[in-house]
């Protein structure tokens, strides 16, 4: 399960964050933990977290014609997994948000 509160940028984060954990392999919390980008329709631009994008990355971007915005930071997402071969289960706060915590039962 993963979660986000963020307003317009929960969609993007949420996303983000699960095709992280499936498609890309990464554990609950790297998947939290990864830099994340979003792009909204008004105002038309790309906005990137400033700590975690390669320059490539923005470059290309700005290369498509992107208008390209950098923030401190984009949502605050929290994860619970469970290893069913294990019956482990695997939490994860992220570190965007102060008072954050991850609790599965």
């Amino acid at each position: 399960a993963i979660g986000s509160p963020g307003g317009r940028t929960i969609i993007n984060t949420v996303l983000q964050v699960v095709l992280n954990y499936i498609d890309f392999g990464m554990n609950v919390g790297q998947a939290v933990e990864a830099p994340r980008i979003h792009h909204q329709w008004l105002p038309d631009r790309t906005s990137f977290e400033r700590i975690g994008i390669s320059p490539d990355t923005i470059r290309l971007y700005e290369m498509m014609g992107h208008t390209v915005y950098f923030r401190g930071s984009q949502g605050h997402a929290h994860g619970v997994t469970i290893d069913y071969e294990t019956g482990l289960r695997y939490g994860a706060a992220d570190s965007r948000a102060y008072d954050g915590r991850a609790v599965g039962y």
